[in-house]
């Protein structure tokens, strides 16, 4: 498809997929693009923001994500990268996210979390909504910027690009249940442009992590072992850890399968935040082992370390001989008491995931009951490190939003000042 100012230009984007190709040709006035990882969501959502910008000289987009800071290193920059020639750009001011292209419309890239510029968006109204990422927003979001389609002249569009998520999630509800708006849905392996490496990581998913981002089924949390687990919630973006805050690390003993998982605890609430994983998958040293997590604890302070069963006594002796001091869990001899008291954990929302941390992630989602018991539980190496150490903390209930601790290290008093999760948000890394 090319289009033309002066002189013709070539258009860089091209559909990979028959969803992609409808999705960015659709005309209805609500769609979506709901796609497993890899199927081409983002690309698809710029391809349309661009294609009702240059059909409609004049036009005004509007394209977001929940938080303004994870656009710039994600879709603004597959728009300008993989998307947008050069020659159609008559302006970009970057500190507003603002594109002006040669036909006198623009775009602007933003998110949901500045509530003043979202009052002044558009003086004469905008023509076409974009949401990335539309998981992480709610129905609130969704009827705001709907409200703003208002610019005379061109046709008003909303639409959205995202993961699948529960059944219970507004979007399910708005264009699967309700048939609201068109619905366009792709899995990974509509992408043939997947490398075979990629491709290979994606056949090892398993359970629900398998439904939703490899074959991009919207299904909920029935018989995961960690259902309260609200990834809506508490998967976010990586910030950067205040180096002030006290570090937990469960471990996973084994000479090939050895595995760490690092929370950084915000102590003025409680909250729990994982922001390293360790899985080197090969045989290595306990000296090897121990020289990888202090760099990753690398000007930190670590308060405790826990892992291993009852009768692992050796090899906590082995790394603390190397410097790296573990304890016996608490609860190591009931594993039900210890699942019990994460599941607690996740209920009350107190233990958030960096989105990247892939191998997480993916054992997360794939921890699941068979026959009433844990289906290939031996090889859930993260999972086994996270409740060593995890249950170590019992937020029994919460007070003004505040978690009493019972067994823990430390406890939270009166007077803390909380740092808000829009707060912390404030300070996301864009990474998309």
């Amino acid at each position: 498809m090319t289009t033309a100012t002066k002189s013709e230009v070539n258009l860089v984007w091209e559909p990979i997929n028959a969803p992609q190709d409808s999705f960015v040709r659709s005309t209805a006035s609500r769609a979506l693009f709901s796609g497993a990882f890899g199927a081409g969501k983002t690309i698809a959502l710029c391809a349309k923001a661009l294609r009702l910008a240059l059909d409609h000289p004049h036009n005004f987009g509007y394209i977001c994500r929940k938080v303004r800071a994870t656009i710039g290193m994600s879709t603004l920059k597959t728009f300008l990268e993989l998307v947008c020639p050069k020659e159609l750009i008559v302006s970009y001011n970057k500190s507003e996210g603002l594109i002006t292209l040669t036909n006198g419309s623009q775009l602007l890239f933003g998110g949901l979390d500045d509530p003043l510029k979202l009052g002044s968006l558009g003086a004469g109204g905008i023509g076409f909504v974009g949401i990335d990422e539309a998981i992480e927003t709610d129905a609130d979001d969704w009827n705001m910027l709907e409200g703003r389609l208002r610019l005379p002249d061109v046709p008003h569009q909303i639409f959205a690009a995202t993961n699948p998520g529960p059944p219970t999630h507004y979007l399910y509800q708005m264009f699967y249940t309700k048939g609201a708006g068109d619905v366009y849905q792709a899995s990974s392996y509509d992408n043939p442009a997947l490398p075979l490496d990629y491709r290979e990581r994606l056949a090892q998913f398993e359970g629900i992590y398998k439904d939703r981002y490899v074959l991009g089924l919207w299904k909920g949390l029935e018989g995961l072992v960690y259902s309260a687990f609200d990834d809506k919630v508490c998967l976010i973006p990586r910030f950067d850890i205040d180096k002030s805050w006290p570090v937990y690390v469960g471990h996973d003993f084994g000479r090939v399968n050895a595995a760490a998982i690092f929370f950084a605890c915000n102590p003025s609430v409680g909250d729990f935040f994982a922001f390293a994983e360790y899985w080197p998958g090969s045989e290595m040293s306990i000296h090897d082992h121990v020289r990888a997590f202090i760099a990753i604890t690398a000007g930190r302070n670590v308060l405790k370390r826990a892992g291993g069963n009852h009768q692992e006594t050796g090899e906590r002796q082995a790394y603390t001989s190397e410097g790296w001091p573990i304890s016996e869990p608490k609860h190591s001899l009931d594993k039900a008491l210890q699942i019990k008291l994460v599941q607690g954990m996740h209920r009350l929302n107190k233990v958030y995931i960096f989105n990247d941390l892939s191998n997480y992630v993916r054992e997360k989602f794939s921890f699941v009951f068979k026959d009433d018991k844990i289906d290939q539980e031996a090889k859930f190496h993260l999972m086994s490190a996270e409740r060593s150490i995890l249950s170590d903390f019992t937020p029994e209930t919460v007070l003004n939003d505040k978690p009493v601790s019972k067994g823990s290290s430390f406890s939270f008093g009166k007077g803390a000042r909380e740092l808000t999760m829009a707060e912390l948000l404030g300070r996301v890394r864009a990474n998309g």
